[in-house]
């Protein structure tokens, strides 16, 4: 674990306040100050540190294995493993302490008191777990916020680069003289796109029918573009529509298929997007431009949204294909 000088000055810190309430205890109890503070330094002190220690062990060990547990039953196991510890420890340095004259029972007696002294220790020790996990927690929400504002970021700045932007103005310039009804629909669609892009700013997932109808919006914009140069054929049983994906991640995938690939009458790009009951899968056939930078940033920052949900991408090539998978969040 991380920060062990801090937790072993936590321990001894448990240690000494156990050792001072046995001080006053025993101070309490009417017994002699010297003789009480004599055997407090030479029992009740290496006894505390060794309980704080066990506590600590067996908490930590806990922990790590039943973090998904409710924190009700993982303190009632705690105090059910420390007690029994803490106990056994106590009994057998009494049995080392007695005398002759003490039956089992009065050392088991006698090594009752460390209880109270061990559920003291075992609640500090979950406190200090809490602390852990609220800081812990609050880093991992840091790193989410971040990775969400990059993606929509990138994303963002995909759909409102000069080159985008240029090429829908140029086409939407001419099928203003050309058709007038396909240049007001094209308007419609450029704005949804826009207008979803700013809406879902905000949102870590959407649902699959929010996002299809996005990607229908992007797409009737790429098709007036590139005309039957461009097929994409989307396969869907409309089974899935509520469950959730990452906003845009189903365009961005076509959006890079277009980008990094040439179409052509005779060689169009070819986009399949499969739906099933597991998965999105966004497929095409490999036609790579050679001056395309392949940075791979749009992918490699979709993969960090999906990591945050502990989901993975898979992506599969061969000479003929290039498909992704993506998981849907529910």
């Amino acid at each position: 674990m991380k920060h062990k000088k801090y937790i072993f000055l936590f321990i001894l810190t448990i240690s000494i306040s156990l050792f001072v309430i046995g001080c006053i205890y025993n101070i309490v109890s009417g017994k002699p100050l010297k003789i009480n503070l004599a055997y407090q330094f030479i029992i009740n002190l290496p006894l505390c540190i060794a309980l704080g220690f066990i506590d600590f062990g067996v908490i930590n060990w806990v922990y790590k294995r039943l973090k998904s547990t409710s924190n009700v039953v993982r303190i009632s196991i705690d105090l059910l493993l420390t007690t029994c510890l803490s106990v056994s420890l106590a009994g057998i340095l009494n049995c080392l302490l007695a005398g002759p004259e003490m039956s089992g029972w009065d050392i088991f007696k006698s090594s009752l008191p460390v209880i109270p002294w061990n559920w003291i220790a075992v609640f500090q020790i979950e406190i200090f777990f809490y602390n852990l996990q609220q800081t812990e927690m609050e880093k991992r929400l840091a790193v989410i916020e971040k990775e969400r504002a990059l993606y929509q970021f990138e994303v963002l700045k995909n759909q409102i680069n000069p080159h985008f932007l240029f090429n829908s103005l140029n086409v939407l310039a001419s099928l203003t003289y050309q058709d007038a009804e396909k240049a007001n629909l094209f308007t419609k669609k450029l704005s949804t796109v826009y207008r979803y892009l700013l809406t879902t700013h905000g949102q870590l997932k959407v649902t699959l029918k929010e996002e299809l109808s996005f990607v229908d919006s992007y797409l009737y914009l790429e098709h007036i573009r590139f005309g039957d140069t461009l097929h994409i054929d989307i396969e869907d049983n409309g089974k899935n529509h509520n469950r959730f994906v990452i906003p845009a991640s189903i365009q961005m995938l076509v959006e890079n298929a277009i980008k990094h690939n040439i179409s052509t009458t005779n060689s169009p790009l070819i986009i399949h997007i499969t739906i099933d009951d597991e998965m999105i899968i966004v497929s095409n056939n490999l036609q790579l431009r050679n001056y395309v930078t392949k940075s791979g940033t749009g992918l490699k920052n979709l993969q960090r949204q999906y990591a945050l949900y502990n989901r993975q991408i898979d992506i599969f090539q061969n000479e003929k294909e290039f498909a992704v998978q993506i998981p849907f969040l529910d």
